[in-house]
C-alpha cells in the first residue's frame, strides 16, 4: 500500500489547530491578493510597533511576509487542501491574536513560523520552511 496523503498540517499544538482552523475558515471567502494585503498591513503594524517595543523580530516578521508573497506566486498550482491550510496560516500571521503576543514579546513571531512551517511541510513546501533562530532581531 502507498503511502497516506496528510490532510491537516502536523505538530502544532492543540491551540493553534483551533486558531490555524478558524482562520482558514474566514480565509476561504477571500482571495489571495486580500491575503497578501493583509499580511502586508500586518507587516507595516510590526514595524511601526518595533518604534515603541524593540524587542520584537521585525527580521522574522518580515521573512514571513516573503515567504507568503512566494506562495502566492505558486498559489495556482498548490493543492485546494494546502491552500486551504496555508490561507488560514497567511490570516494566522496577519491578525494579533494568535498564541504568542506578535507586539509584546521577543518571540511573538516563533508561534507565526511553526504554523506556516506545518502547512509548508503538509504541501512539500519543505524548502521554504524558515528556522526562527536564524531571524533573532534581540
Amino acid at each position: 500500500m502507498g503511502e497516506e496523503l496528510e490532510l491537516f498540517p502536523m505538530g502544532l499544538r492543540k491551540s493553534q489547530i483551533e486558531q490555524l482552523t478558524s482562520h482558514a475558515e474566514e480565509a476561504a471567502s477571500l482571495s489571495i491578493t486580500d491575503l497578501i494585503e493583509a499580511a502586508r498591513r500586518h507587516l507595516d503594524l510590526t514595524r511601526q510597533a518595533c518604534v515603541e517595543n524593540p524587542i520584537i523580530n521585525v527580521k522574522l516578521a518580515t521573512t514571513l511576509f516573503k515567504t507568503i508573497e512566494q506562495l502566492a506566486k505558486r498559489w495556482d498550482g498548490l493543492a485546494p487542501n494546502v491552500r486551504y491550510w496555508l490561507s488560514g496560516a497567511m490570516l494566522y500571521f496577519a491578525k494579533c491574536r494568535d498564541d504568542e503576543p506578535d507586539f509584546t514579546s521577543p518571540i511573538g513571531f516563533e508561534d507565526d513560523t511553526e504554523v506556516l512551517n506545518a502547512c509548508l511541510r503538509l504541501g512539500g513546501l519543505d524548502e521554504l520552511c524558515i528556522s526562527p533562530e536564524d531571524y533573532d532581531d534581540v
